[in-house]
């Protein structure tokens, strides 16, 4: 049974979930009902078998046992098919009475990091004993308290309403509701719930990692604790703290310093994160904060001798990463851009794949071309990627052309990434060798070609895409001058960029048409044909759009990228890309390198790749990166985050393209090494996990040698 506050139920309640299944705009809220914390208790027995605990909650939870903190959240989802997860709370119980409490959290607003806003709170959850032992599921017999310890606040940052601010009451927390000894009495029944309409599916994916971190640094200064975690972290701070008179401790996280030392809160990316917890006047109060933060510094203001300063640290969380799956080894300058880059994809990497931990907290699908790949190679873990190609096909049920954040509805639906998306399954099963997926996503990427086809002109090119934004790059001081307006909606016209995602779009749904067993539609070589006699000049270059003589990079790199020339045709595009770097985005930048790679320009890539100007991921070292960049340099964009997984295409480019470590068949069941080494490099050590186990190669200028821990040498192909 879904249990749920009684605020959320009734015919009004059950209106509006209907309504907001398919248009999935925000409901109307009751006062009260946003920011929504909400505590529930359940008392059981065990004896000496196993105990395990299904769970799903909306939007979010936090889990302890025994007053001990075990995990939270199910992962980001619709309704219509909403993940529970799954912990063996075994270590947890001991003989005779235990108590289970999860802290419940409903936003209430749709954004990009919660399908939240259709009034759909609550939880769900069975406690398992032993096999064919007694269940315990969520009823009216679990005790639920509507915690007003959370204040009603303001979001961290307007307009991607992601976050608020947390303004906690300490006395108003019951002390110790986590623990076996807590008396409950006083709360309400848990509210059944017989109308909810989530559909339970179990979540393919692990539990997010836990893990309590200290500062590498902290000190006094001016009566504020100051405190570094020596690199970027995702989580939130916790502290304990007793002062008999009250006060207040505030902490604030950030990025960065300001000039003065001081922690800068009101961070670049436009998040101001600075929360307080009011103290409740008893002996101790345990802090600690509900939603999670990106950050690298932190300070604490508090009554002077209230903080115990061996209590400080942060919970940093993130999906696991064993970080010994993956390691590159023999130059500095490219293990200092791969660690960036691998940190970005970890702190990234939560319970979908972010475009940032910050301002957006959404997984865009775009981004999933790049960040999903980087997660696959330094991992060997298939489920998120997998997890995530769902996510954005059951999206096709509010839009057939995909919507550009998944779980979400109704917010920056981006023509350029949706195209992506036969693109991003293909690499998928490249690496995975997982064909039933391919065959159960073909229906949405039919209904994904049959929406876009629907802008086709008498050239068989797509013209004014008006309902979706044409991205090209972002921001937009890096499209390198693109001679096409792109105002909301677009055209009237046909322009280049999206035209080359189209083609692309074209000819990797028909190969996986053939991958699936399915007849190709055969259209992608007319669209190839039309897009080289409108947009092809005379000197072998690109245009922008068919009225405009100008050649932007992206009109340029996208035609290699997806072979729209043969590497012999490519001339006169890499001289252009040669002279004009990568004045693009940093997202953009993939696409600009392995490009160049497909034509067979390695020197020109390891060029741009381990450049040192402005435009590089060596400026981000510069600048005293410890994971990727949104932009190349702080100053680069007015809302810059330090963090953005997206920017990780080194993972990529070095293992497949550097070291030259690729699948020959799909899932690794045959892989080659051919090395490019720049100049300046004379080996590379590689370690890689695939879905088949681990890769090892020796890369140096005259070939590489590799092992396997599966094969035996019998699928082994390498160069030498």
């Amino acid at each position: 049974m879904w249990i749920c506050s009684p605020e959320f139920i009734g015919e009004k309640m059950e209106t509006l979930h209907k309504e907001n299944t398919v248009s999935y705009k925000p409901a109307e809220h009751l006062a009260g009902l946003q920011n929504f914390h909400w505590l529930v208790r359940k008392r059981f027995l065990w004896k000496k078998e196993t105990c395990c605990l299904k769970v799903a909650a909306d939007d979010a939870c936090l889990i302890y046992c025994n007053g001990v903190f075990v995990g939270g959240s199910s992962a980001q989802a619709y309704s219509f098919r909403y993940p529970y997860l799954t912990y063996d709370l075994t270590p947890y119980v001991r003989p005779g009475e235990n108590v289970l409490a999860v802290h419940v959290y409903y936003m209430g607003v749709i954004n990009r990091a919660y399908q939240s806003g259709d009034l759909r709170q609550g939880m769900w959850a069975q406690i398992c004993m032993g096999k064919g032992g007694p269940v315990l599921e969520t009823d009216a017999s679990w005790r639920a308290l509507h915690c007003l310890a959370w204040e009603q606040t303001e979001v961290i940052y307007p307009g991607y309403d992601v976050q608020f601010q947390e303004i906690i009451d300490g006395a108003k927390l019951p002390w110790g509701w986590e623990d076996t000894g807590f008396d409950d009495s006083g709360w309400e029944a848990a509210a059944e719930f017989p109308g909810d309409d989530h559909v339970l599916e179990e979540q393919m994916t692990l539990p997010l990692s836990y893990c309590f971190r200290q500062p590498v640094h902290m000190e006094m200064r001016n009566g504020v604790l100051f405190c570094d975690m020596g690199e970027e972290v995702t989580g939130t701070v916790t502290l304990q703290a007793a002062a008999a008179e009250g006060g207040i401790v505030e902490v604030r996280c950030g990025e960065e310093l300001n000039e003065d030392g001081t922690v800068r809160f009101r961070m670049r990316c436009n998040c101001e994160y600075r929360n307080l917890w009011k103290l409740s006047g008893r002996d101790r109060d345990r802090i600690g904060f509900f939603d999670y933060m990106a950050f690298r510094y932190f300070e604490i203001e508090a009554p002077i001798g209230c903080v115990d300063m061996a209590s400080v640290g942060v919970y940093v969380r993130h999906y696991p990463m064993d970080e010994d799956a993956c390691a590159l080894k023999g130059d500095p300058v490219s293990e200092q851009i791969f660690d960036i880059c691998r940190r970005a994809v970890k702190l990234g990497t939560q319970d979908a794949f972010l475009d940032c931990p910050s301002r957006e907290k959404g997984q865009y699908l775009g981004d999933a071309l790049i960040t999903m790949h980087s997660h696959l190679l330094l991992t060997g873990d298939p489920r998120p990627y997998k997890k995530a190609l769902l996510d954005f096909a059951a999206s096709a049920c509010i839009c057939p052309g995909l919507m550009g954040v998944a779980p979400g509805g109704q917010m920056q639906e981006i023509a350029d990434f949706s195209l992506l998306f036969p693109e991003i399954v293909l690499h998928y099963y490249e690496l995975t060798g997982d064909r039933e997926l391919v065959k159960g996503l073909m229906p949405v990427i039919d209904g994904l070609e049959d929406y876009f086809d629907r802008f086709r002109n008498g050239d068989g090119l797509l013209e004014s895409v008006t309902d979706k934004w044409n991205l090209v790059d972002w921001p937009e001081n890096l499209r390198d001058q693109y001679d096409f307006p792109l105002t909301r909606p677009v055209g009237p016209g046909v322009h280049n960029v999206i035209n080359a995602f189209y083609y692309g779009m074209k000819k990797n749904a028909d190969c996986l048409r053939q991958i699936a067993g399915i007849s190709p539609r055969g259209e992608a070589e007319g669209v190839r044909q039309s897009y080289l006699r409108i947009f092809r000049r005379q000197d072998g270059l690109f245009r922008d759009a068919p009225s405009s003589r100008h050649a932007a990079l992206h009109s340029n790199a996208l035609p290699l990228y997806f072979g729209v020339v043969s590497p012999k045709e490519a001339e006169p595009v890499v001289r252009l890309i040669a002279e004009k770097g990568l004045c693009c985005g940093v997202y953009f930048a993939y696409f600009v390198l392995k490009g160049l790679a497909r034509a067979g320009a390695y020197d020109l890539m390891n060029a741009l790749l381990y450049s040192d100007g402005i435009h590089s991921w060596r400026n981000m070292l510069r600048e005293g990166a410890t994971t990727c960049f949104e932009a190349w340099g702080k100053e680069q964009k007015w809302n810059t985050s330090l963090c953005h997984p997206w920017g990780s295409a080194p993972v990529i480019l070095l293992i497949e393209e550097v070291a030259g470590l690729k699948a020959v068949r799909p899932g690794f069941a045959e892989y080659a090494a051919k090395p490019r080494l720049p100049a300046h490099i004379d080996r590379l050590a590689l370690r890689i996990k695939t879905v088949r186990g681990t890769i090892w190669a020796e890369c140096s200028k005259e070939g590489a040698v590799c092992k396997d821990d599966f094969s035996q040498g019998q699928h082994c192909a390498h160069e030498r």
